[in-house]
Formats: C-alpha cells, structure tokens, sequence
C-alpha cells in the first residue's frame, strides 16, 4: 500500500486542527494543495490517502459550521471523491470483495455526502446537483437497488450502508425541491426505491420489527431510509406510488397489524416509527374526494380504521399514557387523518362513532396528536356537533401554531400543503373561522398568496380559497376589504393569470368584497308571477362539480321538458362569479344540489348565499345517500321541501322536482284563493315538515336559559306561549341552535328577513298575513335567552344570558 503523502497529511492536518483561525481561502488552497498532490503519480487510487482526506473533511463538517459557509461544494477535490466512490461501488456491485479500509472508505464517503446535503442551503442546490445527480453514479445505484429488489442481493452485506447513506444524501438533496424530483434520474432512481420497498424482502423484513429496539444495515436501508424517501417524494408520480405499495403490502399489513392488537403495548420506537412511514405510503396524502377504491383494497383500509379505532380504544381505557405511546398515538391519529381524505371512507369513519374517542384524545398533552386529530373531528363533525366543542380557540391555535411552523420550513413541504388542505376544510364552521381570524391567520395566509416561493396550486390557490371561505366572517371581510395591496393583487391575477383556478378564486374575491353588497341592496323585492316572463331562465342548477354527473343527468332531462336552464358545464374551468350572479338574477329558481363537497365549497356558498339573499326560490335536492344539510346550507335550505335523489331513485325524484315546480308557481298565482291542500307523499322529506298545532302536541313551560340547548319543542311552545304562532311555518321545526342562527341573520339583515319571513307565512296560508309589530316582538322576546357575547354592549345584561353563557 502506498504511503500518504506528507503533504497532504499536513494539508489534513490543517482542515482537521479547531485551535487554528482558518479563513475561507486558505481552506480553498488547502483543498487546492491536495488535488495538485493527488493528480501525482497514483496518489488518486491510494485508499489511505483517500481515507485520510474523507476523514478530515468530516471531522471539520462536524465541529465547524464554517466549512458549509465557504462554499467549497464545487471545488475538484469532491469531484475526485465522488468518482472514487463510483469505483468501488462499481466493483463491489460486481461481485469483488472489498478489503477492510476499502470498504470502510466506501461507507465514509456515502456519510460525508449525506452531511453535505443534509445541510445544504438553497445556494448549494446547483453544486451538489453536479456532484450527486450524475448519470454514471445514478444508474449504477439503480443497478445496485435491482439486485436488491429481484434477488435480495448485498442485504446480508454490511457495506448495503454505503448505499442507504448515498440514497439518504440524494433524498436530503431533493427533500421539498420539485424541480430535482422531476429529473429523469431522479425518477428513475425513485422507482427503483418503489420496486424495493414493494418485493417480498422488504415484506419479510417488516414482519419481524414488533419488538425490534435495533435495527441491522439492510433493515435499516429498505424498512427506514427507502420508506422515508417516498414519503417525501411529491414530484407527480405520487398517487402511482401509493397504488404500487398498496397493491402490494397493505393486505400484508393490515393481518401483521391484526395481529398486534392485543400486544401493541410491546411495539418498540423503531417498530413505530417504521409503522409510520410505510402507512403514509399505503394510505397517501393526495386521494381526491371522489376516488373510489377498488373493493379488496377498500375492506383493507376499513379494516385498518377499526384496528386504529381498537388500539385508541384500549389506549384511553388504560390510567396512563407514557411517551412511547404517545408516539403510537402521533402515528395512528396522522394515518386515521389520512383515511379521511375520500368521502367513502369518510362516511365509514363517521358510522364508527369515534367522536368521543377522539375527544378524549384531544386531552393528552401533545400538539401533534391534538393537530391530527383536530384535523379528524373537522373532517367527519357536522356544524351542530362543532358548536358543542367548548374548545374552537384552542383548536384554532393549535392549526396556526403549526402554520407558522411550517410556512418557512422548506423540508416540510409536503405536510405545510396537507395543512393547508386541513384548514380548507375547518374554515367551513363558523366558530373556526372567527377564532382563526381573531388570532391571526390572515396575515399568513396573504403571505401565501402573494410570495413567488410557494406553490401554485398546492400553496396559493389554497390560501385564496382559505380566504374566500373566511370572507363570510363580518371581520375577515372588513380586513381583506381594507387590504388595498391584496385587492390589487386579485386584480392582477384576474387580469394577468395564465391558470384559471387562479383566476376564478379571485374573480369570487373580489364579488365578495367589492359587488355583492351593492348587487344585493338593488334587489329586495320578493319575486312573483309577473317576473317569470322577463327572466331570461327558468331555472338555475347550482351544484358541485363532484356531483356533476346527476346534475348534469337532471340538467338534459329538464331541458327536454322544454325548461330554459343555466349550467356551468365547464364549471372546472371557472365561471366568473359576476356571470353566477347574473344566471341567478335572471332565473326564476334556482335548485341548491345539496352534499357535503357543495357544502365545504366557499365557491357554491357564495352562490347559494347570493340566491337567498335575492330571495329566490330555492329548491334543495340530496345528491348523497343519507345526507343532510347543517350549518350555513341549513340555514338556507331550512323550511323548503327538498328532493332526495339518492332516495327515491332517479325517475321518481325527478317528477317530484317537476311537481314541486307546479307547486311554487301555483302559490305565485293563487295570490287570493285559500290555502293549498296539496300534500307529497312519503317519498318527499322535509327539513321543516309538517308543524303540528297546538292541540296536538303538550306545550312546554319551562325551557333552558340557553337558547342552544332548546328541541323544536321548546321552540315550537315558545312560539305558542308568546302568541307568535304565526311564525310556526317558518321557525316551528328548527331546534334552538338554528333558531339562534336565524336570530342572527334576522338581526344583520333586518328588513330581508322579515320580507322573507312574511312570504313564507303566506305561502304556508293564504289568509295569514305577518305584521311588522309581530316580527319585532319575536326579536325582543328572544332577546333574553340569547348568549352574550364577551364586549358586546349592544346585548342587554340579563340573569338569564349571563347563565346562558357560562354553560
């Protein structure tokens, strides 16, 4: 073996000595000094040196961060390491046995390069791209990873670590950076890792980790560094990933996991964390709301909600939660989170009754559980069992403490997105969306919207459509209003966007900051007979696009029957809402295509608010099996007929849409004539149906202090107690928590309401008319049992609400 050259021991020396002042340059011409030594003679292939250099450098990247800050990345010398490694991997690939310093280089080398790019800056990108995203060091790492995945070779050879620490350096390199995870050899190394991960080494393997505190070379490669890989990997081609290891480990998974049910308590760190990792590459984080499984892979999915649901279960019963479980509990609740991310699995998940599991859950003393499963009960909670949570402050602070986390941390960015997603769905309830904008969440998000940094679509058509849904809060509204900045950047993107969603987010923006108060006040007369004829359409269908098949189904048969309809049919394409408003102005009906992704969507309750603000006359239909509307959709749809098509099946909802037409306009024209003793048949429900008079039920005298806690009896006999008996068509099937709603609305819109009101009092009876003195004794009587609200000296203070608020 050739001996080191003296002066590249020296030149050693100096990288390594800490008790020197180093300057930058003179570590460039100490590397300088070591490639002219090296370029002598056959100092390149001497192991020694080689090591001896590896060595140094390491040692330095260890103790001084100051060797990063010199950016000596491009220099030669990494070059000449890095081919020396494509060496020895070359021959070791080959079948060579490498001698004992040999491979100990082999190994040194793949560590020094995972050191430098775990703490690459964005201005090493470009070097350590030259460096390690090389043709001949990529394919034969693929190579390498072939044998590994077709015949398990080099996984009982200890040198398997070189690879995993050069897979780890490539990883850290494309961690959160599309634009390298997009290159040719980056994907081809990735699928490389996909078919590893997928073979049946890899399922032997994780068979046996239950109780495992270590894990080998070769475990550690395939069951962590492999699986962490892909769970970072957001380049396009995830969904694909996610359909390859599911197709071939999750059956495999789920009867292992079964089997740990009643031993989960034995599953060591390493068992967990393995656990993690490869369920968030089972499970996916990118599943649209309207995929469908196929079915051996969706029992397995429902099969592993329930072992989830089980092992909480077991977990809660128990009198303490130590901090291993608590990581296990980190896992499941970020997998359960994920299994909610389609609307069939969702709908699963709400059939399993685990609200007061995760409730409880809420209470250990962890951000991340408490994040995860916030993001759980906002995706599977109604509006109604949102409003019991005493906790929306605490919820609301969680979700941004991590937002501002997360909004800067570019090795995140997978989970920043998935946050972002989370939120769309919280800001939905009402409660959510004051406290995030009393704490401070716009500022974020117009941080979002308006940086170059971020993602497009991932990060600022979220953040748009986060604050669209947040315009319908008085404040949030007020202060994007007073944002002349962020008006003039909507603008911009309505005008100088090349993506539609872009446009269409701001396009509805702007409706909702600059329009719609305007176009609401030029309208406050209840149409009748005598405007049909000058509507341009009969009817306007505002749906969905998840349910656009039925709408459109609904749509051809209408226009059939000779009805003059308008559609979005490119609503995916966006629509302007100016263009919404105006269908809606110039339609006589417009059908509310009621399911939860109507619902959740800002873009169709701007629609829908805008239609009941213009008093319209609103037709709800169910487009999902079993759903009913809560919340905002509640409000608006309360006390019409609507048509369930899931229900009663396509052909009979349909005549019951046409027969419920007849009955609107029928009413319009028998302005004189008594009230109607058309009657549906069981088929048709009701959000209000039938109110019964007040000899057919017992009245109640007593109600609670707190309107929120009153049933529609208690609403229905204070209507009759208080001789607003009139009212019971419109308000006589709502519990107290709508009642306290239409309060609210009555009171923000004063005159609207009571105009909306008095029709619906006549439509119900022709000979009944409501009085102005009756509206405004219903709005003081209710006073009293009205929470008050912290600092809002406009409500009196009464015994009765200051109770009412402390429960």
């Amino acid at each position: 073996m050739m001996e080191v050259s003296t002066i590249i021991e020296q030149q050693c020396a100096l990288i390594k000595d800490q008790g020197t002042s180093v300057t930058n340059d003179q570590l460039k011409t100490c590397l300088d000094n070591i490639v002219i030594e090296l370029n002598q003679d056959k100092m390149k292939t001497n192991v020694a040196t080689i090591q001896q250099i590896v060595s140094s450098i390491s040692f330095r990247l260890k103790n001084d961060q100051a060797f990063y800050e010199a950016k000596l990345v491009d220099h030669q010398l990494f070059l000449i390491i890095r081919d020396y490694y494509l060496d020895i991997l070359r021959r070791w690939r080959t079948g060579q046995v490498l001698d004992p310093m040999l491979g100990q280089v082999f190994t040194q080398i793949a560590i020094l390069f995972a050191e430098l790019c775990f703490h690459a800056t964005d201005a090493d990108v470009d070097l350590l791209k030259q460096l390690l995203i090389h043709e001949s060091l990529i394919n034969e790492i693929c190579a390498c990873l072939k044998d590994i995945a077709t015949s398990g070779k080099h996984l009982q050879d200890q040198h398997v670590k070189a690879i995993d620490y050069t897979v780890r350096a490539i990883h850290y390199l494309g961690k959160g950076r599309i634009d390298i995870q997009s290159m040719a050899m980056f994907c081809e190394l990735h699928d490389s890792i996909v078919n590893c991960v997928c073979s049946n080494y890899f399922a032997s393997m994780f068979k046996q980790i239950a109780e495992l505190e270590k894990l080998n070379e070769a475990q550690t490669f395939l069951l962590d560094t492999c699986t962490d890989y892909i769970c970072w990997h957001d380049a396009g081609h995830y969904n694909d990933t996610c359909i390859a290891i599911r197709t071939a480990l999750l059956n495999i998974f789920t009867c292992w996991f079964q089997d740990q049910l009643l031993s989960f308590h034995k599953l060591s760190r390493v068992a967990i964390q393995v656990i993690g990792q490869l369920c968030i590459t089972l499970i996916g984080g990118n599943a649209s709301d309207e995929e469908l499984f196929p079915q051996p892979i969706r029992e397995d999915y429902c099969k592993m909600i329930d072992q989830i649901s089980s092992i909480l279960n077991t977990i809660m019963e128990s009198e303490t939660v130590d901090e291993i479980t608590k990581a296990l509990i980190r896992v499941l609740a970020q997998n359960l989170y994920s299994l909610t991310m389609t609307n069939d699995l969702r709908t699963y998940i709400k059939s399993k009754n685990m609200i007061p599991l995760l409730l409880k859950l809420t209470n250990i003393e962890d951000e991340t559980i408490q994040f995860h499963v916030y993001r759980i009960l906002a995706s599977i909670m109604t509006e109604e069992d949102m409003k019991t949570l005493t906790n929306s402050t605490k919820i609301a602070n969680v979700f941004l403490g991590f937002l501002i986390n997360l909004i800067d941390d570019s090795s995140m960015i997978p989970r920043f997105h998935n946050l972002l997603r989370s939120l769309k769905i919280l800001v939905q309830h009402d409660q959510i969306k004051e406290e995030l904008t009393k704490q401070g969440v716009l500022p974020l998000l117009l941080r979002c919207v308006t940086e170059s940094k971020f993602d497009l679509i991932k990060v600022r058509l979220s953040a748009l459509e986060i604050l669209l849904a947040l315009t319908f809060n008085d404040d949030a509204a007020r202060q994007l209003k007073n944002n002349s900045e962020f008006i003039s950047n909507l603008k911009t993107l309505v005008t100088s966007s090349t993506n539609r969603h872009l446009q269409r987010v701001a396009e509805n923006l702007l409706w909702k900051l600059e329009i719609e108060e305007t176009a609401i006040t030029k309208s406050h007369g209840i149409s009748t007979i005598s405007h049909v004829a000058s509507k341009k359409y009969d009817i306007m269908l505002s749906y969905s696009h998840s349910d656009k098949e039925l709408c459109y189904r609904i749509h051809d048969c209408l226009v059939k029957d000779n009805f003059r309809v308008w559609i979005d049919r490119d609503q995916m394409h966006g629509q302007t809402m100016v263009a919404m408003a105006t269908a809606i102005e110039n339609s006589y009906f417009v059908f509310l295509c009621m399911s939860e992704a109507y619902k959740q969507s800002a873009y169709c309750q701007s629609e829908a608010h805008y239609a009941f603000e213009r008093q319209c006359c609103l037709i709800p239909l169910v487009m999902k099996s079993g759903y009913r509307p809560d919340g905002w959709l509640g409000i608006i749809a309360s006390g019409k007929i609507y048509i369930d098509f899931s229900k009663l099946g396509f052909d009979v909802a349909y005549e019951k849409l046409k027969n419920e037409i007849i009955r609107y306009r029928t009413n319009q024209v028998q302005s004189t004539s008594t009230k109607k003793s058309f009657r549906h048949d069981l088929d048709v429900k009701t959000i209000n149906p039938p109110v019964k008079s007040d000899e057919q039920y017992p009245l109640i005298e007593d109600y609670p202090h707190c309107i929120n806690q009153w049933t529609t009896d208690h609403v229905r006999s204070f209507l009759i107690n208080e001789k607003l008996d009139c009212l019971l068509p419109v308000l006589g099937n709502m519990n107290g928590r709508l009642l306290h709603e239409t309060h609210k609305r009555c009171k923000a819109h004063w005159d609207l309401m009571f105009q909306t009101f008095k029709a619906e009092v006549t439509a119900d009876n022709q000979q009944k008319l409501l009085t102005i003195d009756t509206y405004i004794r219903f709005l003081d009587v209710i006073e009293k049992y009205i929470p008050i609200v912290p600092n809002d000296k406009s409500k009196p203070s009464t015994s009765s609400s200051t109770f009412c608020t402390l429960i």
